[in-house]
């Protein structure tokens, strides 16, 4: 098992990697002033090809010159920090780029919630300052390692998930019936329309949605939550990471597993769909004191 670490102290990036929501203008745009900000600092400058903010705009030419864009297998080779301009789904999408490398990510928000974000995009200035010369902690949030396996217990697919995994059916007019083991322990069979095992992090996203519980992030735990169950139990289950879960649809339409809203894979007639604690955390810059429940009146309007 990976126990969980504290906030580590920031060292002074000599490379930052910049993730943009390229079909956004807003996001472009601050993107943009960030490169300007860091051009005079020493700080050299990534950007990734496959965002599409660095060409074709006549504006952004000079931003262009002074950013090294690579294409997403080669982004992350050399960069230290990552800063990501979007919403919470960019944020996803740096965070795949960067966990493996143990690189932390910075998150500006210009979405409609962004829990995953640290800061807002009038707040960038002073943030980059503090970034480059080091003042900044690292928080680690716990990942999903998730095994697609085909009836005979073979793994066909492997992936990971930092929100959530979600079991789901591939008809819309049809229910899923899924059989839920927790360890070697049958716990049930639930027809519904989705099966979410979410993280802390998740607790916030789709798992809110479907009605589960908003967990801290330094709770340790997997949230397993039903989508729209017809059964006359529907309450979320929270099991330890240790523990691994195993979902395996038995009646219904073709199933996949979506991790993060990503393009999902597919589950095979008979396969199921095991779910554990990952093998590597998400670091995320933290640029003060974690607020975590001060975020989430912000976020919902609570008073």
């Amino acid at each position: 098992m990976n126990a969980p670490r504290g906030p580590a102290n920031g060292t002074p990036p000599k490379v930052v990697g910049i993730v943009v929501h390229g079909g956004r203008p807003v996001a472009r745009t601050a993107a943009a002033a960030a490169v300007e900000a860091l051009r005079d600092t020493g700080v050299r400058l990534v950007g990734c090809v496959d965002d599409g903010w660095l060409a074709g705009t006549s504006e952004l030419d000079p931003v262009s010159a002074a950013v090294d864009a690579r294409d997403a297998a080669a982004f992350c080779s050399e960069v230290d920090v990552v800063v990501v301009f979007g919403g919470d789904g960019t944020f996803l999408r740096a965070a795949y780029l960067a966990r493996d490398r143990g690189l932390p990510l910075l998150g500006v928000n210009l979405g409609r919630l962004g829990f995953l974000s640290e800061v807002e995009v009038a707040d960038v200035p002073a943030a980059l300052r503090r970034i480059v010369a080091g003042e900044f902690t690292v928080e680690e949030r716990m990942t999903l390692t998730v095994e697609v396996r085909d009836a005979s217990g073979g793994t066909v697919a492997t992936s990971w998930a930092l929100n959530e995994a979600s079991v789901e059916r591939v008809v819309p007019q049809r229910l899923i019936v899924i059989e839920v083991r927790v360890g070697d322990t049958l716990f049930a069979r639930v027809p519904a329309d989705a099966m979410i095992c979410a993280t802390p992090t998740g607790s916030t996203a789709y798992a809110f949605s479907a009605r589960g519980p908003i967990l801290s992030p330094l709770v340790e735990a997997i949230l397993l939550v039903p989508v729209a169950p017809h059964s006359l139990f529907d309450r979320t289950l929270v099991v330890d990471p240790r523990e691994s879960l195993s979902l395996r649809p038995v009646a219904g339409p073709a199933a996949v597993v979506s991790l993060d809203g990503r393009e999902p894979l597919a589950v095979p007639d008979g396969g199921s769909v095991v779910v554990h604690r990952g093998a590597a955390p998400v670091r995320m810059v933290r640029l003060g004191a974690s607020d975590f429940y001060g975020r989430v009146r912000r976020k919902f309007g609570l008073q």
